[in-house]
Parts: structure tokens; sequence; C-alpha cells
């Protein structure tokens, strides 16, 4: 009979989510019953800075309070830009890796992480799944797309080196995802299970490259993505739970740092071998750090699998203190109860917020691209006649809906903040907006878009929001011989290839910061320094 101290250990294997911006009864119970030694926080979990540190503080002294022998790790998905855990006002915005990629230095690459681990440092969150080194070798990619620095797989190598550098200087965790590379598939992981069928030889000259180095260099991290790699394995056993991949990290590359999963209740898991199961799998497989976020049965669960499984020797004791060893190492390295425990202030909060602002600035402006431009355009006149025509939510926004259009943006949606317009109208006060979805627009609309001297066209995934290009597209051919400039808010493929649309500008995320990056270019403000970090056919 496996004893309550032997339940806490397998615990301490594993890392779980909660619902609240509190301590609730099922965090409350999976620290001080089932021992888990890691949190993975959401953006459901952020209420105001306050509670954040609270939270994080609270999460700490019931750690301690129920005997865990070393602080907690709490984790965050802060790769910024589109996947932003932790917003304004809370805290400053900073770029996503393909903003980064664009700007093309690896010291600002380096300070932005560094600004956003000292930030994810004062809330106590003492870990970040980041940085991403997937290729986007793939422009259709679901999943992935401008959370990758760019398609060069050397570059996006040599960022994320850059990132974990400036969170390791920050006494946070960095860990390198999805290994083996989940860039080029069409599939998101998330709601099935992709399959990459590339050889070995493949492999290592793209996908490979920037895990590789990442273990070279000692990363504290890396974690494992729910992807089919079929000529490795021979079957479609997920990379998360197959042997034969994650030798290649213990084997070849020598890796003896913590081998994370990716959550096991994403379909790629949850629907193949179910969560349950697959958290016994990934421990055989060699995974020391299994990540569950969602649902406390599901956790619970887990846990007494592992520690059933050790009862009937289908997994040995060995194995387990094996990842222990190595995850208290790791928390020996970069946490104790002192830093665990101590709580900061807004004032201080205040000053790293300045800073970081000041910061992503510079690297927002650094890195909106000017693809192609007529000559004598740039810049725009502020007195000109001037309609801004932006995707706008396809229901009514408003009457406290939570997905209203200014609500926190999900990152698969295919529309932007009503905000943006206000950018425009800071130069030009009379520019009129017109939020367009995939209904079809009014004749007084095109009465407005064709009568005006200049007009801005934002779009977001147009090449996967099909309703988006064919806008642009006959917005171009109303308006021949007039000024149409294109803002491709997020994927830097609209456009790319249709010489029609001859004014082409890309900022690489549908944040408030890059898109004013890109109003700063047409008015004047700034000059275009931003280059595409992925490849563009000559049009």
């Amino acid at each position: 009979m496996v004893t309550p101290e032997q339940r806490k250990k397998v615990g301490q294997l594993f890392a779980v989510g909660f619902h609240d911006t509190t301590v609730n009864n099922d965090i409350k119970s999976l620290i001080q019953d089932y021992g888990v030694g890691a949190i993975v926080l959401f953006k459901r979990n952020v209420g105001s800075a306050a509670e954040l540190r609270t939270l994080c503080r609270d999460l700490q002294q019931l750690a301690k309070d129920a005997g865990h022998e070393q602080p907690l790790f709490i984790g965050i998905d802060q790769e910024n830009g589109l996947v932003t855990r932790i917003s304004p006002p809370v805290a400053s915005q900073q770029p996503g890796p393909m903003a980064l990629g664009a700007a093309g230095s690896l010291d600002i690459a380096s300070q932005v992480a560094g600004a956003t681990a000292e930030m994810l440092g004062h809330f106590g969150i003492n870990m970040n799944y980041a940085p991403v080194g997937d290729i986007n070798s793939e422009p259709l990619n679901p999943v992935i797309g401008v959370r990758s620095p760019g398609d060069d797989p050397e570059k996006v190598a040599q960022f994320a080196s850059a990132c974990a550098k400036g969170m390791r200087e920050n006494k946070v965790v960095p860990c390198i995802k999805h290994f083996p590379g989940h860039g080029d598939t069409a599939v998101d992981s998330h709601y099935g299970l992709p399959s990459i069928d590339k050889s070995r030889a493949q492999l290592d000259a793209v996908e490979l490259i920037p895990f590789k180095r990442a273990a070279q260099e000692g990363i504290e991290m890396i974690m494992t993505a729910h992807i089919a790699m079929p000529q490795l394995t021979g079957s479609d056993m997920p990379s998360t739970l197959s042997p034969q991949v994650l030798s290649i990290l213990r084997d070849e590359f020598k890796f003896d740092g913590v081998i994370m999963t990716d959550c096991l209740e994403m379909d790629g898991i949850r629907a193949t071998y179910g969560t349950v199961e697959g958290a016994l799998l990934a421990f055989q497989a060699g995974v020391d750090n299994v990540m569950i976020c969602h649902t406390y049965d599901v956790q619970t669960a887990a846990v007494d699998r592992i520690c059933a499984a050790l009862e009937k020797d289908e997994i040995s004791q060995t194995r387990i203190d094996e990842s222990l060893a190595r995850l208290s190492k790791l928390k020996a390295k970069f946490t104790n109860w002192d830093r665990a425990l101590q709580t900061s202030t807004d004032a201080a909060l205040d000053d790293i917020n300045a800073r970081g602002a000041k910061l992503a600035h510079k690297a927002y402006a650094d890195a909106a691209t000017v693809v192609r431009i007529d000559d004598k355009i740039l810049p725009l006149s502020t007195s000109a006649s001037t309609v801004f025509v932006s995707p706008g939510p396809d229901f009514p926004v408003g009457g406290g809906a939570v997905n209203s259009g200014d609500a926190a943006h999900p990152t698969r949606v295919s529309w932007v903040s009503s905000s943006f317009g206000d950018e425009i109208r800071k130069h030009c006060a009379g520019a009129e907006e017109i939020r367009y979805t995939e209904d079809p627009l009014t004749d007084e609309q095109w009465s407005k878009i064709e009568g005006a001297d200049v007009l801005i066209l934002a779009t977001r995934n147009a090449r996967e929001a099909p309703y988006q290009q064919k806008l642009g597209l006959d917005i171009a051919q109303r308006r021949s011989g007039k000024t149409v400039i294109s803002i491709a808010t997020c994927a830097p493929y609209d456009f790319l290839e249709e010489p029609a649309i001859k004014n082409v500008i890309v900022v690489y995320e549908p944040t408030l910061e890059a898109f004013r990056s890109a109003v700063d270019i047409i008015y004047g403000v700034d000059t275009p320094r931003g280059k595409l970090p992925v490849a563009e056919k000559k049009v």
C-alpha cells in the first residue's frame, strides 16, 4: 500500500493548473494531499498585480506549511507577443519571438527575456515556458506561426539561446519548447495529433538544431510536443510518450536537465492514449515532469496511477528517483524559501514596467517591417481623407460579453482590437473606421472606401481567413491608382505574394504596441528597420 508520504513524493513530479485568482480547494488539496511540486498559471489566474503577488505567495506558504522540502515551481507561458498571460495594465507588453527575429538583435532579445523574467520574479513566478525553439517552416501552421522567431534554424537557435540567457540571469528557469519541433505541421496538437513524416537526417538539418544547441549549452528544461514522428518511432506514438524520441535528448545530446511534457489534457494525448495512462507512459519514456492543466479529478487520478504503477512494478522506483533528483537540483539552483515567501510592492512593479515599456518601444520600432512600398507615399499626410478598415469580431460587441471586441485576445481569432483606430486618429484626427467581418460591406461603406485619399487595411492571418484576403484584393481593385497600405497584424504572409497590394507592412503580432510601431512609420515619426524573418518568394 502506498503511504501518504510516498504519494507526496510522486506528486513532486507533476505540474498542475487550477481555475481561480485565489487559492481554491482543488489546488489546496493538490499541494497538501498530493504533494504536487509545480503550478502552471494561465490568464485565468491573473487578477490585479496585488492579487497575483498574493496568489503566488499563498501557494508557496501552503506548500511550506504542508511540509514540502523545497518551494514550488510556479510557471507560466509568458512567450510575449501573441502568447502573453500577464498583460497591460498589470505588466508592460513585450514583443514576441517573431517580432524579435525581425528586429534582428540577439542583445535586444536577451534584454526582453531578462525584463520579462524580472517582471515574473516580482510576482513570485520562477519558471517561464519559453523560449520557443520551433522553426516556422509551414506558413499555415495553426499553433506556432509568430510564436517562432522565424524559418531559419540557426537563427531560431541563436534567439532561443539569447532568450534563455536573459531569463537565467534574472533567476527564472527557461524551458525551451516544443521538442522535437512543432513548426512544420498544419495540425494544432491542442485539437489533434499532428504527424511530421520526416527522416532523422531531415530533422537534424532543421527541427533539431535549436534543441541540440540548447542541450549543449546546458538549458535547464526542455518541453516535449505531442506530435507523431513515424519515421523515428515506426508508429503514431506522440513524441512526449516515445522512448526513441526522448533518447535523442538523453543519449545523443547528453541532456541531463529536466524534460517536461506539454499539457497532457491536450487532444494530442487525451484523445489518443488518455491523460492518466499518458502520464505513466511519459514517465516510462524518460520524462521528469508531467503537466496537467485543467481538471482536478484527472490530476489526482494521474498521481494515483503512478503510485499504483510503482506497486505493480510497471515503473521502477529508480526511474522516479532520477526525476525527483533532477527537479530537486533545479529547485536548489533557482529557489529557496526566503525568496519564495517574499512579496514586493506596486511601486517596485511600476519601476519594472516603466523600464520594460521603454525597452519594448525600441524593440517594436526595430521590428516593424516595410516589405514593399511605392515611392513617395510615406509619410502620409495627416490631413488626407483617410479610412481605416480593420477586422472586427463577427458578433455584437458590448453588453458585458466575455468575448467583446476589446476583451483579452484569444490567440486564434481573426479580429483586432478596436483601439487600433485610435492610434491612427492620434495622427489623423478625421480618420474614419470601418470594421469588417465575413459579411459583405454595405454600399455606403464601399463609397467611403473608394472615395478616401488614403486607405489603411489591417488583416490578421488573412491566409487562414479568406474573407480578409478577398476584401484586400477587392479594395485594391476598386481603388486602382489610389493609396492602399496593408498592415499584417500577425502572420507576415498576408499579401506577401499578391502584387496587387503594392504597400505591405508587417508587425508580427496583434498587440497595440506592435500596431503603433507601424503607424509611427506611416506618419513619419520613425523609419522602418525590421527585416522579414521568413522567406519571401519574389513577387
